[in-house]
């Protein structure tokens, strides 16, 4: 049993350990290096860059109940900066711009017993407008209920229809992503009625529904979204958030951002790293963690001990690393420092700071082969070869993606040395993300196959 569990931790990028080694001087002392503040003045920079902010953006008060043709319950979380909360809060506030969706909210329990709310992720008018929805009662129904939370309520709603959101990166329904065993097994025996649907952003998390017998027409593909107007091309900001951070302005950043989970890669990445900073020294890896929801740091540090010792040191001299909660307009500034995004994930739902940093003009090198092969193009992405690998236990498939590390590695340098690439992508991301993944288009479609 115990060469399975560390097989299965293996293979999700996870390592078991009984006795933790002594770390190495180079990571004691990152480890006990002060985080950066990040503290540059976001709203003169605002100003400066001619951003829209949405104390200005004209985004309307919310109708009054009853007025509109459709009536929608949305159950889930807000002030939070979990990805879950944060689609549902986008969401929202792209609701509140429709005349033709009446909107009540209920504010489901946390999943974390140690999450809190948190105040100005948004700027102060959507805090007031995601604050002002009419309140369900208990009893209440409506012609949609939508669930935005964890672990997934399949149960259906006093609504007409129940549409659940969830992200299945495994491509698979697991035990601990339901309520109790019991929900669990229900789902293995019988599929949700019809009157229930989920709803998922990417074809890759869809084939964890449609493996746990949801039928074709029950799961609804939505894609994530980008607030354009908040992640944008800012150049103008560019070398005062760099001297922030800090890096030099002829140092090339690398960004990536995520929980620092074993899904997301980070792994690899710091392997890729470790081989890039060797030839261009003026390398930089920039990583932002989410330490108020997950033990990001300390994953990270586990990752840290992999590197081989020759590269540790190097490496731990140009990572920099934030994980507290910033918010979306510091997020966005963030965006502007970096000179690639990496993304060398191995299973996810969707992966928004990819669509983040295309919105930014920011060149993507992520997975091939997982959910980003969505909304990704050639235009401004460059993708990492990888290996699908699957298991099967106890007649369930896990999948994920393994990337290919030389591969990485090669693109990264190519990134550094293509000037000429970089500069397409980033004329290239923005356009395409406007085009196609603003909120308003994202809510759009998930109103027209919520309400069809």
């Amino acid at each position: 049993m115990q060469r399975f569990l560390n097989w299965v931790a293996g293979f999700f990028g996870y390592e078991l350990r009984k006795i933790e080694p002594p770390l190495a001087p180079s990571i004691i002392k990152f480890l006990n290096t002060p985080e950066g503040n990040l503290d540059f003045d976001i709203a003169a920079n605002a100003r400066t860059s001619g951003a829209v902010d949405h104390a200005a953006s004209g985004v309307p008060h919310l109708k009054e109940p009853g007025v509109a043709a459709n009536r929608l319950i949305v159950e889930g979380w807000r002030f939070l900066a979990h990805s879950y909360a944060v689609v549902n809060q986008w969401q929202l506030l792209a609701l509140s711009r429709r005349p033709d969706v009446a909107v009540k909210t209920i504010d489901l329990p946390f999943y974390g017993r140690r999450w809190q709310t948190q105040d100005g992720l948004f700027e102060q008018r959507a805090e007031d407008t995601l604050r002002s929805f009419e309140m369900a009662k208990p009893d209440e129904s409506a012609d949609v209920t939508l669930r935005i939370a964890f672990p997934f309520d399949f149960s259906p709603s006093r609504s007409r229809l129940t549409a659940v959101f969830g992200t299945s990166e495994s491509q698979t329904i697991q035990k601990d992503q339901l309520p109790d065993l019991q929900a669990y097994e229900r789902l293995q025996r019988t599929p949700p009625p019809m009157e229930v649907k989920a709803v998922t952003p990417s074809r890759w998390s869809a084939e964890g529904f449609y493996k746990s017998g949801f039928k074709t027409e029950q799961v609804l593909i939505v894609p994530h979204g980008v607030d354009v107007d908040t992640f944008r091309p800012m150049p103008e900001v560019r070398s005062h958030v760099r001297s922030k951070i800090p890096v030099a302005d002829d140092d090339f950043v690398f960004l990536s951002l995520g929980a620092m989970s074993g899904n997301k890669g980070v792994d690899v990445l710091l392997r890729a790293f470790g081989e890039v900073s060797r030839k261009f020294p003026h390398a930089r890896l920039v990583l932002k963690g989410m330490d108020t929801l997950y033990k990001s740091k300390p994953l990270l540090i586990k990752y840290l001990e992999t590197i081989p010792p020759r590269d540790q040191q190097r490496v731990v001299d140009r990572l920099i690393y934030f994980g507290k909660s910033f918010p979306f307009s510091k997020m966005a500034m963030l965006y502007q420092a970096a000179d690639a995004y990496v993304s060398s994930y191995r299973a996810e739902g969707f992966n928004m700071p990819v669509l983040e940093a295309a919105a930014c003009g920011i060149p993507v090198i992520c997975t091939r082969g997982g959910a980003t092969d969505d909304f990704v193009t050639d235009g401004f992405a460059r993708r990492i070869e990888s290996k699908k690998l699957t298991i099967r236990h106890k007649d369930r498939d896990f999948s994920r993606l393994e990337p290919d590390l030389e591969h990485l590695i090669a693109l990264m340098s190519a990134a550094i040395e293509d000037h000429s690439w970089r500069k397409q992508a980033a004329e290239a991301g923005p356009p395409h993300v406007r085009a196609n993944y603003t909120w308003d288009r994202v809510v759009d479609s998930l109103v027209r196959q919520l309400f069809n």
